[in-house]
């Protein structure tokens, strides 16, 4: 065979002739087209990976993707969550008592609500016969909400929470979240994009959490529908520092100069990074590769430029706050009502705590030689 015969070698995001590496707009919404379900995995209040999903929904609607899974909202509302972004007028108010639903005063952060305006501005948009955006509510009140039922006892206890769902909670919340998207989405034949906390995307990895396999809306998934279902990461959704610091080593070192990308484990130096405190399987023996928990990978700032997502100012009102503190007093019980103000103490602490639970850098962010590789990397 001579050598223009001889076929082209497969070229992958690494070695591209134009040494720079896809787009995480381009690389998500090329996995959304190729895919009927793409769960995005993260963890929770990093303002910036929330701030990439609300500048993405206009290019994935119009390219077809004209739905957003999410478990911010509980399905419950769906009514009036379709009200919120389908509406003349955008409600500050009605989007607040949205997460006072999920959560009573436990989620209310500013770019949550941001995601939910940019999916009412993208329908207020639209024109011809152009499909609405939708914001599909995967979200389920997971312990009783009544402080009145508990005689005293927190909610918040895993076996109240179990007698109350009449199973495990995370597997009962997770065949709710999967019929919800089967009913809603997949068996009208769209596609949609699901965005959720890490653990909830998981799709061959089976996690094992204090001893007992956990099941997740992934696994149902993947298990129901195999190829059609991809799951990407957020850059940190992977709880893991030493898998943290290695791809952020990686990426350091790499000649490419992007600032953020999305690639394929499968096609990516990424994909063969060990992850070495997963507990789970996923047919393979451990450690695991990044590559064999994730399919995709999103990397928008290093971990060291995280930001918190601010609270949402006036969360609590006259309207939403008795239905507030009646599910806040379910979980921290007492004989009196919490004040206006005694929430919003409470509010605060929660958002002081917001970075305790994201995985820490297991060495101090301090300023080295100021080369312009150290300054692309450290810049948010």
């Amino acid at each position: 065979m001579s050598d223009a015969d001889s076929p082209e070698p497969p070229t992958t995001p690494d070695d591209a002739e134009t040494g720079t590496l896809p787009d995480p707009t381009d690389f998500l919404i090329e996995q959304c087209s190729d895919h009927q379900i793409v769960l995005l995995g993260d963890q929770r209040n990093v303002a910036q990976h929330l701030e990439f999903i609300t500048s993405a929904l206009p290019r994935l609607h119009s390219a077809g993707i004209t739905n957003l899974g999410w478990e911010f909202t509980n399905s419950r509302s769906q009514d009036l969550l379709d009200s919120l972004i389908g509406g003349d007028t955008w409600d500050d108010q009605a989007c607040a008592d949205l997460f006072v639903d999920l959560l009573g005063i436990g989620f209310g952060y500013q770019q949550y609500a941001d995601v939910l305006q940019a999916a009412w501005e993208i329908n207020q948009a639209l024109t011809g016969d152009q499909q609405p955006f939708r914001v599909v509510a995967l979200g389920m009140p997971s312990y009783v909400e009544d402080p009145e039922l508990l005689e005293g006892r927190s909610a918040g206890e895993l076996d109240l929470r179990n007698w109350w769902l009449g199973g495990h909670y995370r597997d009962v919340t997770a065949f709710h979240m999967a019929n919800v998207l089967t009913s809603s989405v997949i068996r009208h034949g769209q596609r949609a994009l699901v965005y959720a906390d890490a653990a909830r995307t998981t799709t061959r990895l089976v996690e094992w959490i204090d001893g007992q396999a956990a099941i997740s809306l992934g696994n149902l998934l993947h298990n129901w529908m195999g190829v059609g279902v991809r799951r990407i990461v957020f850059h940190g959704a992977v709880g893991d520092t030493e898998t943290l610091e290695r791809v952020e080593a990686l990426i350091e070192a790499a000649p490419e100069n992007d600032a953020t990308f999305g690639l394929d484990l499968r096609l990516s130096t990424l994909g063969n990074v060990g992850v070495t405190t997963v507990e789970g399987h996923t047919g393979q023996p451990e450690p695991y590769r990044l590559s064999e928990i994730a399919d995709g990978y999103i990397f928008v700032t290093p971990r060291a430029g995280w930001r918190p997502t601010p609270l949402i100012e006036s969360f609590v009102s006259a309207r939403n706050f008795e239905e507030a503190e009646r599910r806040y007093r379910a979980l921290d019980p007492r004989d009196e009502p919490y004040s206006l103000a005694q929430l919003e103490a409470v509010r605060q602490d929660g958002f002081d705590n917001i970075e305790t639970v994201w995985p820490q850098l297991s060495t101090p962010d301090t300023t080295e030689e100021d080369t312009a590789k150290r300054r692309w990397f450290r810049r948010s």
